[in-house]
């Protein structure tokens, strides 16, 4: 802390930081600078340089230098030590759902060339992450970063009471980070590996984030961070520091956490009711048989958890995404499963790993939920897994996989029409057919297919149900797929 100037706050007393940090409420980043600087000249010259955002000068730099008073550091301390506090200046957006964080917040790095330490307790990330001030901006697309508007301060403590269960499955998530960089495994790091403390990728470029492990100097691993996960973040806002809390339902209790871990007790909830059919589950939690075929799966596994909705507490806040699977008699699956749609001319101007498709597969978790039928036709519940991708799998098959239908999206896709024997027309297309990929693969979800070649129309969809191609030619919307045989691999061990 800067010794010369007289701070206007307690820089020993955590409430009366926060209680200063309220007085930057509806004041844009411009306003603090403004109040900072001696003239215009100056502070032109402020807002210039932490408008650059290749620069140095980050909006976290900005509130410490000429808010707080004190020079920016990378001391493993926290920010204002005499308080045990440190200050976060975080981003939330604005959605058509309403609001969510802007992103991850990264808390410290993960050494890579010094043991870690092994216990939570006393740890440099104990230090950083048990108080935190939370600085919450509006960003706002196309705004210059120094015009965002600051709308929300939060003091968060992990050793508060409300956080009793959270802090149970963020020491969770530290052990398992933990466990894979002794065993020299950093390089199998992936956020979809823990729930909401995650292990985020650090470095300007692939290339340069590669570094030797301190537990296995053969193998280069990325760099990474402590962070809290994004959708971790976005419950905080929604449920803390906004004024109106999100309604949520809670699978787990803090007292069920004192017989086992996250998953062990998840799992449990669903493996009782293993062996019945789904006609005896919709009786049992009394749902109604016109519920829609395709959501009624869903739904038992919400009711298995003790939940009425997909808006479960634990699994927003760790980005857990239920996926129910339905396995034929003969151990085969039909159907693929489907992801997203893509925007054809976003997704040709991305690269791999700043993809929408990396972000989802490296950082998502997913439960699996396993029917399969009997010899009478009926499904019954076998099992379920938690599951994420495999960071290796991702970052080789995936990535050469992604990039195929780059190339060809890039090159132009080839159609040809066809007529059935009811005289209806058909349209095909040259772009990589599942067979030809092992993981995943890119076909239309849509119910009508539309197309818009060479200024004519085909199929009987509307113009909703098109996406424009690089060349100016419109397509039916693609959607990514993971492949059925990929799936049976996964959960092959629920089918024994």
């Amino acid at each position: 802390m800067n010794d010369e100037v007289a701070l206007p706050y307690d820089d020993t007393d955590p409430d009366d930081i926060f209680r200063y940090s309220q007085e930057l409420i509806s004041k844009t980043f411009v306003d603090v600078l403004a109040m900072a600087c001696e003239d215009d000249d100056q502070l032109e010259e402020k807002i210039s340089y932490y408008n650059n955002s290749n620069g140095k000068g980050s909006l976290g730099n900005l509130l410490e230098e000429h808010y707080f008073l004190y020079k920016p550091n990378s001391s493993p301390e926290p920010d204002f030590f005499n308080a045990g506090l440190e200050l976060k200046a975080t981003p939330y957006e604005s959605t058509k759902k309403g609001i969510k964080a802007g992103e991850r917040l990264v808390i410290s790095m993960i050494p890579n060339t010094e043991p870690i330490e092994i216990e939570f307790s006393n740890s440099h990330l104990e230090k950083k992450l048990s108080k935190i001030l939370m600085i919450w901006y509006h960003r706002v697309k196309n705004q210059n970063r120094t015009e965002y508007r600051i709308d929300y301060t939060y003091l968060f403590d992990l050793y508060d009471k409300k956080y009793a269960k959270d802090l149970k499955i963020i020491l969770e998530d530290y052990k398992i980070i933990v466990d894979k960089i002794i065993s020299g495994n950093a390089h199998e790091l992936s956020e979809g590996d823990t729930k909401y403390l995650g292990a985020c990728t650090k470095g300007a470029s692939a290339k340069t984030s590669y570094k030797p492990q301190f537990y296995n100097k053969d193998v280069l691993a990325k760099r990474r961070a402590f962070s809290l996960k994004q959708h971790y973040m976005s419950y905080i806002l929604e449920n803390y520091v906004k004024p109106e809390s999100m309604a949520y339902d809670s699978i787990l209790s803090e007292d069920e956490l004192n017989y086992g871990d996250f998953d062990t007790m998840v799992l449990s909830k669903i493996n009782s009711y293993i062996g019945k059919d789904i006609d005896e589950l919709r009786r049992l939690f009394k749902i109604s048989k016109d519920t829609d075929p395709k959501q009624i799966n869903k739904i038992l596994v919400n009711r298995m958890l003790g939940v009425n909705t997909d808006n479960s507490e634990e699994f927003q806040k760790a980005n857990i995404k239920i996926k129910t699977i339905r396995v034929q008699k003969d151990n085969k699956i039909r159907e693929n499963m489907s992801f997203h749609n893509i925007s054809i001319c976003d997704f040709v101007k991305q690269d791999f790993e700043n993809s929408y498709e990396y972000e989802l597969f490296e950082s998502t978790r997913f439960l699996f939920v396993v029917f399969k039928e009997n010899n009478l036709g009926k499904f019954i519940l076998t099992g379920a897994k938690f599951w994420n991708m495999p960071i290796e799998e991702l970052e080789k098959t995936g990535k050469v996989e992604w990039e195929k239908y780059k190339k060809k999206l890039l090159k132009g896709v080839n159609f040809k029409h066809s007529t059935d024997k009811n005289g209806k027309v058909k349209t095909g297309n040259d772009l990589p057919k599942m067979s030809n990929t092992q993981m995943f693969h890119l076909r239309p979800r849509a119910k009508k297919s539309a197309y818009l070649i060479n200024g004519k129309r085909y199929g009987s969809g509307t113009e909703s149900d098109m996406d424009l191609l690089p060349n100016g030619d419109k397509m039916t919307k693609q959607c990514f797929w993971l492949n059925h045989k990929y799936v049976l691999k996964i959960i092959e061990d629920l089918l024994s």
